[in-house]
């Protein structure tokens, strides 16, 4: 039976995944960025970013006398790039833990799973003094700390907190400050960037990209609806000047899987209005329009933000735009000019874009 979408189920499911594929990421986004408008930091082609991420947890972590406890300080990622060695066949695998997922599915060598070789994933508690890494998901840490750790922490094992929610939706616990050695986020200033979704430089014959017959102009589906968003806000006003489909738990209005990828590759523009208005935080809600051939229309960051992960020629930012009655009456321009509109996919010549970092 397939389930309802919804924006909760849909996040739920691309954090398993961002959880288990964030070193990867590291390796084919963040050191070696595939696509060269992407404005992250990069090492020198003769550096092997595997063996840098590698020895990022195999590093010797600081330490200080705070209150006669012994605690890891935070490590540059400066000093970890300067400072790894290369990683040989002959070492043994690195233990990467993750503690606690709040979910079961495989873990097992980043080889046979990622084709990354020199690592091994975990949620083998019994391992925690082996372990190079622990990594962390905010939203599964219990509210008292019951469900941390409770050994004492081997001096070289890095502490990796992991959030994809954004600050407006991630409840803060003090007490969680001086614990962890590396971030993992959708921010591009993580220690580890876990973007929710990517675009790859196309390889190979270029071929002519096909755009899904369109038969509607504008939809949204939405299933957490507050009045007090500013996407709600938006919409109350736009919907008064243009014609919208919608769908989903917002609208008493559900819908299957397989039915969201008929609509959204459907319809010509989707609004990909965030919950939330934060740097950097651009969810799945731009990255699937883009995957099924649709034009998304944005609200959130700046457009300078989002061009550093989205060619600008892909998207519409309502920003753009002195009103909702502006973007709409350019919708409708864009509707009935097929050359106009199909300005929104020359991008598509040179990248094809992927959404979360397990994406196929």
């Amino acid at each position: 039976m397939a389930h309802q979408i919804s924006s909760r189920v849909c996040r739920n499911v691309f954090i398993t995944v961002a959880v288990l594929m964030c070193f990867s990421v590291i390796f084919y986004t963040y050191y070696m960025p595939t696509v060269n408008w992407l404005k992250w930091p990069t090492v020198s082609r003769s550096d092997s970013c595997r063996d840098i991420c590698i020895n990022a947890l195999k590093m010797p972590n600081q330490t200080e006398r705070v209150n006669n406890t012994c605690t890891v300080k935070i490590t540059s990622t400066t000093n970890l790039l300067t400072q790894a060695e290369p990683v040989t066949k002959t070492d043994p695998d690195t233990i990467l833990l993750m503690w606690p997922l709040g979910r079961k599915f495989y873990l097992g060598s980043c080889s046979s799973l990622y084709n990354i070789h020199g690592c091994r994933l975990t949620d083998n508690r019994s391992l925690f003094n082996n372990a190079h890494g622990v990594m962390f998901h905010h939203r599964d840490i219990h509210g008292n700390l019951s469900n941390m750790p409770t050994l004492p922490r081997p001096l070289f094992q890095k502490w990796i907190w992991m959030n994809m929610e954004s600050p407006s939706r991630t409840v803060k616990r003090s007490a969680l400050n001086n614990l962890f050695n590396l971030t993992a986020s959708y921010r591009l200033d993580s220690d580890i960037p876990v973007p929710y979704g990517r675009l790859l430089e196309k390889t190979g014959e270029k071929t002519t990209y096909r755009i899904p017959h369109k038969n509607k102009l504008v939809c949204w589906i939405v299933s957490n609806w507050k009045a007090k968003y500013n996407r709600t806000q938006y919409y109350e006003t736009f919907k008064q000047h243009i014609r919208i489909e919608t769908y989903g738990r917002g609208f008493s209005k559900n819908i299957s899987n397989e039915d969201y990828l008929n609509v959204v590759s459907s319809c010509k523009f989707y609004l990909a209005f965030e919950n939330s208005i934060h740097k950097d935080y651009i969810t799945e809600k731009a990255y699937r329009p883009l995957v099924l051939g649709t034009v998304p229309v944005v609200l959130g960051p700046p457009r300078e933000n989002y061009e550093k992960l989205i060619p600008g020629n892909a998207f519409i930012h309502v920003d753009d735009f002195s009103s909702p009655k502006e973007l709409a009456e350019h919708l409708k321009l864009l509707d009935q000019n097929e050359d106009l509109y199909r300005q929104y996919f020359t991008w598509r010549e040179h990248y094809v874009t992927r959404e979360g970092s397990g994406s196929v």
